[in-house]
C-alpha cells in the first residue's frame, strides 16, 4: 500500500525545520503533500504572509523533490481549515494517509475537529521536537482515539518568533531558506522588533553584548513554549533587558530618569536590571509586567512571576554561556523551571562568595525563601 504524509502547517514562513522535516519525509514517503493552511483554528490572527507568498516560497523551496507537492486546497477553500477535511479530499484507494504533527501537538489531539472521521482516515505521526519530548501518557491518552506513530527520527527547532528576533539582528538566514530569507529582505517583512534591535547604538551596547541579548531571546522563547507563557512580552524583556547595560548615571539624567537610592544599593554588575526596566518604561513605553521581568533578571526575586523567571533564567542559561555544572543547571530549567532557578541561585551565590564578590541581598533572600518551601519548587 502506498504511503502519502501530509504535512500542514500555517508556514508563516516556510523554515529551515519545515524544510528539513520535509526533505525527510521525502525519504521516508511515497508522497508528501505540503498543505499551507488558509487560517489555522489555532491561530486566529492569520498570517503576515497571505496565501499566494507561501505557495509560492514552499514550492519554490521543495522543488528539488519530486515526490513533494504543495496544495493549496485549504487556502483556496478560504476558511478555517479542519484536517479532517483535507483527509477526506486526499483519501483514496490503495493508499494510507499519515498527517504529520510535532510531539508539542500531541496533547492536544483530543481537541481536533471530528476525531471519529480521523480515527478511520488518517494515522497521525508524531515528530518528536527539541525539548518536547513525547510523553509516554500522552500517547496513550492519544493512541485511545486516535491511531498514532512515533516517527523514528526528530525534527528541527524553528518558529515564527524566533524569526522575528533573527530578522532584527539580521540574522533571518539562521532561521529560514535563503529563498525566504531573499523574500523576506526585499519586502521587509517580520519586522516587529526593530524598533528596539535599532537603539541599541543610541544605549551603547557592545557587539558582544548585543549578541547576547540574542541568545538570551531565543533561550527566552523557548522557555515561554515550553511554559505556556506569553512569547510576545518574552521577546520584548528579552531584548530590553541589558538596555541599560553600559548607562551612566549622568547618561540616565539626560533621559530624564532619575538615579534612585534602591538603584545605588544593588550591586555594581546588577544596577542595570533597575535602569534598564526605568528605560524600558520611559523609552519604550514598556508594560508593568515586562519591566519587572528586566528589573529581577540579574538578582531574582521572591514571588516572581512567570514572565520574571523566564527572563531570568533565559539570561542565566543561554548557549553563549560556558561554565562547570551548567550543562545540569540548564537541562533542569527546561524540564522544571524553578527547580532550575533554585539551582541558578545556589550556583550564583557560591561562586560570588568563592571569589570574593557581593551577593545581592535580594537573591539570598529569594533563595532562603524557596528553601523554606513557601514557594513550589
Amino acid at each position: 500500500m502506498r504511503k502519502t504524509a501530509i504535512f500542514g502547517g500555517s508556514f508563516d514562513p516556510p523554515t529551515n525545520a519545515h524544510y528539513a522535516l520535509g526533505a525527510e519525509l521525502s525519504r521516508r514517503f511515497d508522497r508528501v503533500i505540503v498543505v499551507p493552511a488558509y487560517i489555522s483554528p489555532f491561530k486566529k490572527a492569520g498570517a503576515e504572509l497571505d496565501g499566494a507568498q507561501r505557495i509560492k516560497l514552499l514550492r519554490d523551496i521543495f522543488a528539488p523533490f519530486a515526490n513533494v507537492e504543495v496544495s493549496d486546497c485549504e487556502i483556496a477553500a478560504k476558511g478555517t481549515s479542519y484536517s479532517y477535511m483535507t483527509a477526506q479530499r486526499f483519501s483514496e484507494e490503495g493508499t494510507r494517509l499519515y498527517f504529520v504533527i510535532g510531539s508539542d501537538g500531541l496533547g492536544s489531539l483530543d481537541k481536533w475537529a471530528r476525531t471519529d472521521i480521523l480515527k478511520e482516515a488518517v494515522e497521525f505521526y508524531v515528530v518528536e521536537r527539541p525539548y518536547f519530548p513525547v510523553k509516554q501518557s500522552e500517547l496513550i491518552a492519544a493512541r485511545k482515539i486516535l491511531n498514532v506513530t512515533v516517527a523514528p527520527f526528530k525534527g528541527e527547532e524553528g518558529s515564527s518568533s524566533l524569526l522575528k528576533v533573527a530578522v532584527a539582528f539580521g540574522r533571518e538566514r539562521e532561521v529560514v531558506p535563503d529563498i525566504v530569507a531573499d523574500y523576506i529582505e526585499k519586502n521587509a517583512l517580520y519586522r516587529d522588533y526593530d524598533y528596539i534591535v535599532s537603539a541599541y547604538p543610541h544605549f551603547k551596547l557592545k557587539k558582544s553584548r548585543v549578541d547576547h541579548v540574542y541568545r538570551t531571546a531565543k533561550a527566552a522563547i523557548l522557555l515561554a513554549k515550553l511554559n505556556g507563557a506569553d512569547t510576545e512580552k518574552t521577546i520584548r524583556a528579552a531584548l530590553l533587558h541589558d538596555i541599560a547595560k553600559y548607562l551612566t548615571r549622568e547618561d540616565l539624567e539626560k533621559e530624564g530618569i532619575e538615579y534612585t537610592p534602591e538603584m545605588q544599593a544593588l550591586p555594581a554588575p546588577c544596577v542595570h536590571q533597575l535602569t534598564g526596566a526605568a528605560v524600558a518604561k520611559k523609552i519604550f513605553n514598556e508594560s508593568d509586567d515586562v519591566c519587572a521581568a528586566i528589573a529581577t533578571h540579574c538578582t531574582g526575586g521572591r514571588n516572581m512571576t512567570l514572565l520574571q523567571k523566564i527572563v531570568f533564567s533565559a539570561d542565566y542559561i543561554e548557549e553563549g554561556r560556558d561554565f562547570d555544572g551548567l550543562d545540569r543547571i540548564r537541562q533542569t530549567v527546561y524540564d522544571d523551571i524553578d527547580k532550575g532557578i533554585k539551582l541558578i541561585y545556589e550556583n550564583t551565590i557560591a561562586f560570588l562568595r568563592a571569589s570574593g564578590q557581593e551577593v545581592a541581598p535580594a537573591t539570598i533572600d529569594a533563595y532562603e525563601y524557596l528553601k523554606s518551601d513557601k514557594e513550589t519548587i
